[in-house]
């Protein structure tokens, strides 16, 4: 496959969807998966020397190996099989530290070689048919990594740390079902309802697909929206709902779709909403003209509170942005 590649994207985009659903082919011996954090360490990642002790013999050392050392290992055990070394969340550690050395490798040349090998006895000893201490990465080893946008600036890369991959975007757009060449209109796609007075009959009938991505145009539009930057949009896969749920939602039965209903609004309240009130309005904006929010909130306890039993978001929002789009995305 001759990869290198960084998917990246807003949040919940399905990054890590995509990863799974085009290695779907290769198995799982041959995928080293690994989410890098704040403390992912240069030793988590290559290894590390540890004690080990016999009993009645004296204590010695020896060399245990990290994801990218397993990975390449494998990869030089069968040089005719694809081996994928998978970084989730790349950017919310320190590339620079956790890479290290094996930062010279990710040159590659027309064969998808490494042009520059580095000298590492630690690796090279785990591998036999090395015989030299030299170690380069085979074009059978692939690197592919996911960052969020919103993230980039946890540990901030450099650009030749950049420059060293491919970078393909993720978009917001609901995925597309590739057999039929369309959205695919039950991933992920159960139908809400969203309150805009405290009479539940007069609540707006919408499905997920439509309300993010309504939510997606306000927080990017310039004019009568946030006009924030793309980062700090919401993906199809921000809130991961089950296919029951998804199924019981648009149920014809009415208890059903509605215990469907509450179990979906809290959802949406536990794990978006103190997201889109932080991360997305910001506090300098409440009160403004622009407001996703309506102009009577004046705290986050109030807007918790009040989801899913009155109006939260504001005439604006829901006359300009959810209305015309309520149907955009049927189940």
């Amino acid at each position: 496959m001759h990869e290198q590649l960084i998917l990246f994207g807003a949040p919940g985009t399905g990054k890590s969807f995509e990863i799974k659903k085009r290695l779907s082919n290769f198995g799982d011996d041959k995928k080293f998966r690994v989410t890098i954090h704040p403390e992912f360490l240069y030793t988590d990642f290559v290894g590390q020397l540890l004690p080990s002790t016999t009993p009645g013999e004296a204590s010695t050392f020896v060399f245990k190996e990290g994801t990218f050392t397993q990975a390449l290992m494998e990869a030089y055990s069968d040089s005719s099989k694809e081996v994928f070394l998978i970084l989730e969340e790349l950017s919310r550690g320190n590339v620079s530290a956790i890479f290290g050395d094996i930062f010279q490798l990710l040159d590659r040349d027309s064969h998808f070689e490494s042009i520059y090998p580095i000298r590492n006895k630690n690796i090279a000893d785990k591998i036999p048919i090395l015989t030299t201490d030299e170690i380069k990465l085979p074009s059978n080893f692939n690197i592919i990594c996911t960052v969020n946008m919103n993230d980039q600036n946890v540990f901030p890369m450099d650009t030749a740390f950049k420059r060293r991959f491919d970078w393909e975007y993720i978009s917001v757009e609901p995925i597309i079902d590739e057999s039929k060449g369309i959205i695919d209109s039950h991933l992920n796609n159960p139908k809400i309802r969203i309150a805009i007075d405290n009479d539940r009959d007069n609540d707006l009938v919408t499905t997920w697909q439509s309300f993010y991505m309504a939510l997606n145009e306000f927080i990017t539009n310039k004019n009568t929206g946030l006009g924030r930057k793309e980062d700090k949009q919401i993906g199809q896969f921000f809130i991961n709902f089950n296919n029951s749920l998804i199924k019981d939602s648009h149920s014809e039965i009415n208890d059903t779709a509605i215990l469907a209903n509450e179990k979906i609004n809290k959802m949406i309240k536990n794990k978006l909403l103190l997201y889109l009130w932080q991360d997305v309005q910001g506090i300098s904006v409440i009160h403004s003209g622009n407001s996703l929010f309506d102009s009577g909130i004046s705290s986050y306890d109030e807007l918790y509170n009040k989801f899913g039993k009155d109006r939260i978001f504001s005439n604006n929002f829901i006359d300009n942005f959810l209305e015309p789009n309520l149907l955009k995305y049927p189940y």
